[in-house]
């Protein structure tokens, strides 16, 4: 009974707190929504920007494979623009108008032709024009240059020794950019739960409350259970809409929801144990919004949430490599969310993910559990 009341009082102090609530339900869709407005709609495609200073025939012919380079999906993967002036280029480059630009020197007809009569020849030079700071530029560049170099080899007539083909594994190639934000920004859904959890514990203690639940006889694993299980029922709503937003938006997963719904639920008892920790650390409400942020960026950056990190090995578990992030709970939520959307994974194929979740979480719980009581409760 002590902890039926308790989880009842945790969630009237949520509903009255409306506007956090509805931060943490609807933070994910939002950005879902960002996203899909700025990488969604159309199939993804490169813009390239081409300088014609030959007009020949190889010239054009070169152009024409550009723009009729098809991906995956049948769609085209250039959308082409031609430029008449190096400057102009280099502008459009610079302000990413175009991903990548291309200079068509003059004699490259000339030596095409040369080579096709199989005449001695200096190799012509096609030059690409590119942003570091653009990461569509280096995807641009390769499919650019297996153009250039499939018009050179068919010119001399070449046979190479060896072929290259591809095989992607996803079962559901992406459509665009946007497909591909999917799986880190449902495990942000998650991730806003550390606040509501936090400030759910500390605002006892920022109330002048906490003195009055020991009286009750209420210990922490009764307080800090029930507050868990309502913060689970929200991170769960949270994803769930989520998910919801992501296929009104037109995302088509590989996989079925039921698995997404598993790690769902684990994650966010996760998040929850992970906010105990944090909150045994924090004073007022106030705290929470401040010295918060950096624990909830940590979570964010470095359990690949926002972007993939490169692995860094350290030891192994049951035959899978384990780096520094995988103590964070949210990596494998990430990983998992990754197979399932991605791959078509079902229950079998993340067993370890969620081993990893499970274990991480009991952790985190009892590490919680133990400061709470040490910095919170026994000075009440």
């Amino acid at each position: 009974m002590k902890l039926i009341a308790a989880a009842i009082k945790s969630w009237k102090e949520n509903i009255r707190d409306w506007k956090v609530l509805v931060m943490v339900l609807f933070f994910s869709p939002f950005f879902l929504l960002i996203m899909y407005l700025f990488y969604g709609g159309e199939p993804t495609t490169y813009h390239i920007g081409v300088l014609n200073l030959d007009g020949g025939k190889s010239a054009t012919e070169l152009v024409e494979m550009i723009q009729e380079k098809k991906g995956q999906n049948g769609e085209n993967i250039f959308d082409f623009s031609p430029i008449t002036e190096l400057p102009e280029l280099e502008a459009q480059v610079k302000e990413k108008t175009i991903d990548i630009g291309m200079v068509i020197p003059s004699d490259y007809s000339k030596i095409h032709a040369d080579a096709i009569s199989k005449k001695a020849i200096v190799p012509s030079e096609v030059h690409f024009y590119g942003s570091m700071n653009n990461l569509r530029y280096p995807v641009a560049a390769v499919m650019a240059a297996d153009e250039v170099n499939k018009q050179g080899i068919a010119a001399v007539q070449i046979t190479l020794p060896a072929l290259i083909t591809e095989t992607f594994l996803e079962k559901q190639l992406p459509l665009n950019e946007f497909d591909g934000y999917v799986p880190g920004l449902l495990a942000l859904a998650i991730l806003m739960i550390l606040f509501t959890a936090s400030a759910s514990i500390v605002k006892e203690n920022d109330k002048k409350t906490l003195i009055r639940l020991k009286l009750s006889r209420l210990g922490a694993v009764h307080f800090l259970t029930a507050i868990g299980m309502v913060q689970a029922v929200i991170a769960v709503g949270a994803l769930v809409l989520s998910y919801w937003t992501a296929l009104g938006l037109g995302y088509s997963p590989a996989g079925n929801f039921g698995p997404v719904l598993l790690i769902g639920i684990i994650s966010s008892l996760s998040m929850v144990s992970v906010s105990l920790v944090v909150a045994s650390f924090l004073n007022t409400v106030f705290d929470v919004l401040t010295v918060g942020c950096f624990p909830f960026f940590i979570l964010m950056f470095f359990s690949g949430t926002m972007f993939p990190l490169p692995k860094l090995n350290m030891f192994s578990i049951l035959g899978h490599p384990l780096g520094l992030t995988d103590i964070l709970p949210l990596t494998h939520t990430v990983n998992a969310f990754n197979k399932i959307l991605n791959y078509g994974a079902g229950f079998y194929e993340i067993r370890f993910e969620v081993f990893m979740m499970v274990v991480l979480t009991l952790i985190y719980f009892f590490a919680g559990l133990v400061l709470y009581q040490k910095r919170k409760l026994s000075k009440a």
